[in-house]
């Protein structure tokens, strides 16, 4: 079975009933968040998130929602932002939704800007993954969707590396877009977390993927589920298909093979293949590889442009992953 002669389609009116939490993080529930000790602002997080997503309307006539209208999780790689918004997911009322910040952009471009708020509108709460402003047209999209949205009185948890009121600065040029940004950030209450990668990967601890006759081997006595592509072929199939597609990729697969990773030149390749490994990671599937190290796959400006955090996820994803 190889992915490249896999076609899915999406359905638009089903769309949305399928943004929840991924399986890797069924288990993520405020009881399983374990705040590390040494950083007291964990345990602060998720007695603040906790609180906020409890709270309910009081008094009659269609009641504000008391506590602020959105929550927005700080902090650096593997301190568990993800965690606890699963964990807020899993207590909120619903109907509620639960995606990352590049499949919302993903599918507001599918359905539109005003058909795409009018679908998140019949929402109570709104939980958005990796929030970040990559370029002007998401920048935009983004603050008017969410400030559509949230007039309408949509609860929003969002997780970022970036604080909301520095959304955008070093990737374009903010200021033409600050007015919407800060209108945006005072609709959050920020609440950053401290702490260490718990996965702590360093890039001259990456593992290496294995070689061609070993990874051929192992496909050949794997028993499970499974697709084999070469890498280019892979890449080239993205480039033809919608991203919010790629999670349908795997429908009944269990593991993912892929032959001969080697650097990526194009910047758009690299993102796209970098989405591909966030819904590998997020599924809970298992990926094995032949081919070039890992910290070859990406250029050094890449690693260190405007996509720097994008592209430190998806190495620290692949070093799980292929751990």
């Amino acid at each position: 079975m190889r992915l490249t002669e896999r076609h899915p389609e999406v359905n638009l009116e089903k769309l949305l009933e399928s943004f929840a939490p991924p399986p890797r993080f069924r288990g993520a529930t405020f009881a399983t968040y374990h705040p590390d000790p040494r950083y007291p602002s964990q345990a602060l997080a998720k007695a603040r998130l906790r609180s906020w997503v409890r709270d309910r309307p009081r008094g009659l006539l269609r009641p504000r929602m008391p506590g602020p209208q959105g929550v927005y999780l700080d902090g650096g790689f593997g301190v568990g932002k993800t965690h606890l918004l699963v964990a807020a997911y899993w207590e909120a009322p619903g109907p509620k939704a639960f995606l990352t910040f590049e499949e919302l952009t993903y599918a507001l471009g599918l359905m539109g800007l005003k058909e795409g708020a009018r679908r998140f509108s019949g929402l109570r709460y709104l939980f958005i993954d990796e929030f970040e402003l990559d370029d002007p047209g998401n920048a935009q999209m983004a603050t008017h969707f969410l400030a559509l949205i949230m007039d309408k009185g949509l609860r929003v948890a969002t997780t970022s590396n970036t604080p909301p009121g520095a959304l955008g600065e070093g990737r374009f040029n903010a200021d033409q877009f600050r007015h919407q940004i800060q209108g945006l950030a005072r609709r959050f209450a920020v609440e950053r977390i401290e702490g260490e990668d718990y996965r702590h990967r360093e890039a001259k601890g990456l593992p290496r993927p294995w070689g061609e006759e070993e990874l051929l081997r192992r496909f050949r006595e794997d028993p499970r589920p499974k697709t084999l592509d070469a890498f280019p072929e892979l890449l080239a199939h993205l480039r033809a298909l919608h991203p919010i597609r790629y999670r349908y990729l795997f429908v009944g697969v269990e593991v993912v093979y892929l032959r001969g990773l080697e650097p990526i030149p194009d910047q758009n390749d690299a993102l796209r293949f970098v989405h591909f490994v966030d819904q590998v990671y997020n599924l809970g599937l298992e990926l094995k590889a032949s081919g070039a190290p890992l910290e070859a796959l990406f250029p050094e400006t890449y690693r260190h442009g405007a996509f720097a955090k994008k592209y430190g996820r998806a190495l620290s994803r692949l070093a799980e992953l292929l751990g």
